[in-house]
Order: structure tokens, then C-alpha cells, then sequence
């Protein structure tokens, strides 16, 4: 599964992204003074977005963490961090300069003596980073790119057992209508480009889960457009490729082979495309279980007629469609229309609790989806195995949350999620496990919340 990976976004950039505590001593409510081989980060800042701050506590149920209090508490300076956490053993800061945010490095930290400590060096990622994977010890990246009648996607990546450089210039051609796979992304309005919604490693492969783009004109050229819906939203697209971080004409990710179904072929079992980042970095939707691939795939609207076309569905790659450890088709006996389950609730995110189990994240208003259709504060259990779904019990009132932070902690080993929930009476922790019951848990007393990680001491 992509424990190694979720997420997604998780922990943080310290003292210009530099990890320097306030105070090494013992501090605050719950946590600083606790040398616990286990610890939840927990991730605040202030309100004008001046300073964010990371503290720990090996108990997410219980307890109070006050930013305020300087001892044990470490800074982080970064205007638009993103994170993600590898294996549950390193925590990755991304920063980058899009949506206004300031350029700075980029850093890495793992726990010693129970203690969050710098990892490797400070890294520049010359830009933003949508799409991301782990592949073995390999932090993969991909970032859009659009340049006159030109769309590309750029290749990154960063070794993360030691953390010293990071590869910025690998390049997709992702409008290439004379070969797969926009070849394949042709509707009766002209052919589509793509980007990639989410990536995943299986075995010696990594999966890409296109996302395909209508193209306007803009003055004198065609530039593909990220959208909610394209001409061809109601068809499934997978790419799978190589990983050779060593070629020498920097195609880092070489194409083998593509995976297609259309939604006409299968008429009352419908199934769209993975959003992935054009759902804010949702970071989930090829998820592996075992030997098996679940696509957890959102569904979305056409571009034209701005209508819902598919439902929210999960697909499977399993058995005989897996040949010599390559994925090479989508099993026609697997199936799952989520909207029926769910009360016609369309999917944001997924987060994987082991024991063939998803939290599903779902969109609040039934039958809608998007930023300006509803806000995704409902939560379920979805068994990919059984295709039995529970409603999670325990969370706070949809009219009363505030902001539920993109940054969690998922522990498969005891079948739980983490979020840090703000309400209109406070910001606490809420853990969510299996069974489908949500308890309420550490009050942070924050005016801003980033966020929840988890970190083993290896």
C-alpha cells in the first residue's frame, strides 16, 4: 500500500526550513518531554501566517498542545508548505513558490532519542511538485508545465535515505497526439493533453493516473487547461512506466504500456478519471493491497455541458491481468459504484487502515462535488475485499467544522487516521479507526491548524 507515502503533507519545514527549536526544554501539555520511540507532529501557526510551529506528543487521545509555550516547541518558516512522509519514518517539507508562497528550501527530519532531528540537507525544488510518489527509497515528482501550444509535465526526484541533491529536469510530453498516450485521448472536439492525477509504485513499475486536459484558445495559441471535467471525463486512463534515474537523455520515466477503459463499454458501470491534484493534491486513488490494485476513481463533470457524467467507482487490477509483475488490464469482475453506497456522495481522498480497509473522505452535499459545489467533511469505511461500507460515527457536525487540515496520520498497524479538526469551539485531534468511530482527542489550542503526522523511531 502507499503507507510509505500517506501523506501527505506531513511534516515541517523548521526555522526557515531550518529545524531549530525555541527551547529544548520540557514544554507544553502533552508531548515535549515524552522520548517515546512513537510520536504524532503536530502542525499550527498563527493566524497572519507569520510563524508555524511543530510539537510532538506520542498520545494523540489524550492532553492539550499550547504553541505558545516556546519549551520543546520547534519554528518553521514556510508561506506555502506542502509534506509528505515516507514509510513513517521520515517526514519530508516541501516548499515552493506557487500560490504566492516564497521560494525557500525544502527539508527532511526523522526521530532520534525521541526527538525530531534534521535529515540530510536543505533542497531547492525550482518550482511546485503536484503529483508524487515514493519508488523504493525515491521521492518522485511531477510538476505541470504549459508553455505557448506546449504542455509538459516536469520529472523530479530526491533520494530520500540521504537527502543531498534533488534532480529537477526530467520532462513528459504531455500533448504528443502522434504516440500513446495522448494518442489515445481524442474526442469528437480534437485531442486532448494530460496530467497526472496520482502515481504509485508496483513492483518494478510506477503507475500514473492521467487526467486529461481540453485545450482553448489563449490569444495566438492552444494551452491545456486544468479542469474539473474534460470531453472525455467519463473514461479511465493508466499509464505504466519505468524508472531510471541514471538516463542520460533525462527520461527518467519511460513509457511501457497503457491501460483504457471507456465508460460506453460498460454501460451501468461507469467510472471516471482519478482527479488527484486538481482536487488540492489529493495524493490517493491508485492504491495497492497486496498483489491487487484498487483505483479509487472520483468521478467528475463533463467540460461542455458542466454536468455529472460518471459516479464515484473503484476498479481493481488483479490476477491474470497483472502479467510478469506488469499491470496490463482492469478486471471485468470487479466493480463498485460508491455514490450507491454513500448516499450519492462523490470522493475526495482515501486513506488506506490495512485489513483490506479505506477511509473514504467524502464530499459533503450528495450528488455534488468541487470547490464550488461542497466542502468534504463526511466520512466512511469502505472494505475493498467485502465492498461493505459503515458510516463513521464520532466526527464533529458538518455545520460546525471549520477546517479539517490536508496533512494526517495513518498508523495501518493499529488500523487508524489522524486529522487535526478546527470547529467553531476549537481545534482538537480526532482519530478514526476500522470499525467506522471517530473519538475526539489532544485540543490544540492553535488559531491555525496545519496539520498531523506520525513518526517511528528506526
Amino acid at each position: 500500500m502507499k503507507d510509505s507515502f500517506k501523506l501527505f503533507s506531513m511534516a515541517l519545514c523548521a526555522c526557515a526550513f531550518a529545524a531549530c527549536s525555541d527551547d529544548n526544554g520540557d514544554g507544553g501539555d502533552v508531548g515535549p518531554g515524552d522520548k517515546s520511540a512513537i510520536q504524532y507532529v503536530v502542525m499550527s501557526g498563527t493566524a497572519d501566517g507569520t510563524a508555524n510551529y511543530l510539537q510532538l506528543t506520542s498520545d494523540p487521545t489524550k492532553g492539550t498542545i499550547d504553541p505558545t509555550n516556546k519549551n520543546g516547541r520547534m519554528s518553521f518558516d514556510a508561506s506555502n508548505p506542502d509534506f509528505v512522509n515516507y514509510n513513517n519514518e521520515i517526514l519530508i517539507g516541501m516548499n515552493y513558490p506557487s500560490k504566492g508562497g516564497t521560494a525557500g528550501p525544502s527539508q527532511a527530519w526523522k526521530l532520534v532519542d525521541g526527538q525530531l532531528v534534521e535529515h540530510g540537507s536543505r533542497l531547492q525544488l525550482d518550482g511546485d511538485v503536484k503529483a508524487r510518489c515514493f519508488f523504493n527509497d525515491y521521492l518522485l515528482g511531477l510538476s505541470d508545465q504549459a508553455t505557448d501550444n506546449d504542455h509538459t509535465s516536469r520529472v523530479k526526484f530526491i533520494k530520500v535515505s540521504d537527502f543531498s541533491s534533488v534532480t529537477t529536469n526530467g520532462v513528459l510530453d504531455c500533448d504528443d497526439s502522434s504516440k500513446e498516450p495522448a494518442s489515445q485521448m481524442t474526442s469528437q472536439y480534437g485531442n486532448e493533453a494530460w496530467g497526472v492525477g496520482d502515481m504509485a509504485q508496483y513492483g518494478d513499475y510506477v503507475l500514473l493516473a492521467y487526467t486529461t486536459k481540453h485545450t482553448v484558445q489563449d490569444n495566438n495559441y492552444q494551452r491545456a487547461k486544468a479542469s474539473y471535467g474534460t470531453d472525455l471525463d467519463k473514461n479511465f486512463y493508466l499509464g505504466v512506466y519505468k524508472f531510471d534515474p541514471t538516463d542520460a537523455d533525462k527520461e527518467y520515466l519511460k513509457f511501457q504500456n497503457m491501460i483504457i477503459r471507456k465508460s460506453e463499454d460498460h454501460v451501468g458501470q461507469e467510472a471516471g478519471q482519478i482527479k488527484g491534484n486538481s482536487r488540492s493534491r489529493t495524493e490517493t486513488g491508485i492504491e495497492v493491497v497486496g498483489d491487487n490494485i484498487y483505483l479509487f476513481c472520483q468521478g467528475g463533470k463533463n467540460f461542455r455541458s458542466g454536468n455529472m457524467e460518471v459516479p464515484s467507482a473503484v476498479l481493481r487490477i488483479s490476477g491474470s491481468n497483472i502479467q510478469s509483475g506488469k499491470p496490463v488490464a482492469i478486471d471485468n469482475d470487479y466493480y463498485v459504484n460508491l455514490n450507491d453506497k454513500t448516499g450519492n456522495r462523490y470522493l475526495w481522498r482515501c486513506y488506506y487502515l490495512g485489513d483490506n480497509k479505506f477511509c473514504l473522505q467524502l464530499f459533503t452535499n450528495p450528488g455534488q462535488e468541487g470547490y464550488n459545489e461542497g466542502t468534504h467533511l463526511t466520512f466512511g469505511i469502505f472494505d475493498v475485499e467485502t465492498t461493505d461500507y459503515t458510516p463513521v460515527t464520532g466526527m464533529p457536525a458538518a455545520t460546525d467544522v471549520v477546517d479539517i487540515a490536508l496533512a494526517c496520520a495513518t498508523d495501518t498497524s493499529n488500523g487508524t487516521v489522524t486529522f487535526e479538526v478546527q470547529t467553531t469551539a476549537g481545534a482538537n485531534l480526532y482519530t478514526i479507526n476500522r470499525n467506522g468511530q471517530a473519538t475526539k482527542g489532544t485540543t490544540v489550542e492553535a488559531e491555525t491548524i496545519k496539520g498531523v503526522s506520525l513518526l517511528y523511531q528506526k
